[in-house]
């Protein structure tokens, strides 16, 4: 008992030194890590650069949850995929808006058999979120919303959406229906790069012709544009947003993609789940603005890689050869607080390729970058030019034939090997008997 009385106040003592260490190296390892934002409203939220996707911040952007009318981006990009002339005039279906009326959905405005070029209809998904134009272009393209579906989950496994599946093409809820704000930058990246959606998605109104139901023609105004005039908060100053996506129901919270653009750079900003407009704009304009703050583009020079020759080998021989190169500079971002000598430039080029997998590259990271950014800066695709040969070259000819056995030479077969291997463990066996015989009979002496 006295033993365990004399150890306590030891092991007290051990815990009021350590205790106030631990707590002293939680709070500095806090103070160190950096948010884009004193508070984030939103669950998940993401941050990239539209160029090469590379994450500047990110907080569950691979949590998996529901995208509302973010869903639209998606059903926009394959109306425009899907599309040869946007001025052909279609009818607007009556039977689609049974659902529309019956869920709630947003609507563009058009009315129950109203004519409507495809055009106005893919301004009416994304600008104005219409669930109308959605399902009557899901069937024109495919006859029916859930054949369109199929062909919104096979665009996402082509674009490495894994955590995304769709179940309708408005975005209402539905338990199987979900994405994450990593598949939606991904998503968005992709079809920015196509010049319709881009124009589509930038533009803040869209003037709808006149038509039988509407005889002065009617405007399609922007969600983005609309609820930034009414947010509580204004944008911050010199923070231009080109456009934007925003999409709201029960289950997903307030949800919202935005593009910025700056001294030359192009942000791409997520938001998931936030409890109100307020707070999803609010995120999204901090995340924008952090990262042109704090990030700036820096520049790998071309004199810095040397063009590289590599061989391409199919069966043991040379079929072709590959030149390896840039002729441009590489541009990446890096926070303001590291210094360019800190990041470290590898060339992903082995020493032979394979016929069908040839993708030359550079990575870029950041050896210290002390939490104030994702030690990977990405990855950098290099171009190559490939020069196939007439006749195949075998590979090492010379070495090949040396290496090949003589018909003439013996070769042991294995039972041998095996009997071998244990009459030499025996021997060694009965060695180490003799020598400690040997050695008690010495001492015996």
């Amino acid at each position: 008992m006295k033993h365990t009385i004399k150890k306590r106040p030891r092991r007290k003592l051990f815990m009021y030194l350590i205790l106030p260490l631990v707590l002293a190296s939680l709070l500095i390892s806090s103070l160190l890590f950096v948010s884009f934002h004193t508070e984030s409203y939103s669950s998940q939220y993401l941050l990239v650069r539209m160029s090469d996707g590379t994450i500047i911040t990110s907080q569950g952007e691979d949590e998996i949850t529901y995208p509302a009318s973010l869903t639209k981006i998606m059903t926009a990009l394959l109306a425009i995929e899907h599309t040869s002339d946007l001025s052909e005039v279609v009818t607007v279906p009556e039977a689609v808006f049974d659902k529309v009326y019956k869920t709630g959905a947003s609507v563009a405005g058009f009315e129950p058999g109203e004519l409507a070029t495809l055009e106005e209809l893919l301004y009416g998904i994304m600008l104005p979120s219409g669930a109308e134009c959605c399902l009557a272009y899901a069937e024109y393209i495919s006859g029916s919303e859930a054949e369109f579906v199929s062909l919104m989950n096979l665009r996402a496994r082509e674009l490495g959406m894994n955590d995304t599946n769709f179940t309708n093409c408005t975005g209402l809820h539905s338990a199987d229906h979900y994405s994450t704000a990593k598949d939606l930058a991904i998503l968005l990246r992709y079809a920015l790069e196509n010049e319709t959606f881009r124009r589509v998605f930038t533009s803040n109104s869209f003037y709808v012709t006149p038509s039988a139901v509407h005889s002065d023609g009617f405007y399609l105004h922007s969600t983005l544009s609309e609820a930034l005039d009414r947010c509580e908060n204004p944008l911050p100053k010199g923070l231009q947003i080109l456009g934007g996506k925003t999409g709201y129901i029960p289950d997903a919270g307030y949800t919202g993609v935005a593009v910025a653009e700056r001294n030359g750079i192009k942000l791409i900003a997520v938001t998931l789940k936030a409890d109100s407009a307020n707070d999803r704009f609010a995120d999204l304009a901090a995340l924008l603005d952090y990262g042109f703050d704090n990030f700036s583009k820096k520049t790998v020079s071309t004199s810095m890689f040397e063009p590289r020759t590599v061989n391409v080998v199919e069966n043991d021989s040379i079929v072709a050869t590959v030149t390896v190169y840039t002729n441009s500079d590489i541009y990446y971002l890096l926070h303001n607080d590291i210094s360019e000598s800190s990041v470290n430039v590898t060339a992903n080029i082995p020493e032979a390729y394979s016929q069908f997998n040839i993708q030359p590259s550079l990575t870029l990271t950041v050896t210290d970058s002390s939490s104030l950014m994702y030690s990977n800066i990405g990855d950098v695709a290099l171009k190559f030019t490939t020069q196939q040969h007439d006749v195949p070259t075998p590979l090492n000819p010379d070495s090949q034939a040396s290496a090949k056995p003589s018909e003439n030479t013996f070769r042991v077969p294995v039972f041998v090997k095996v009997i071998l291997i244990i009459l030499a463990v025996i021997l060694i066996f009965i060695g180490i008997i003799i020598i400690m015989f040997l050695v008690s009979n010495a001492k015996r002496k």
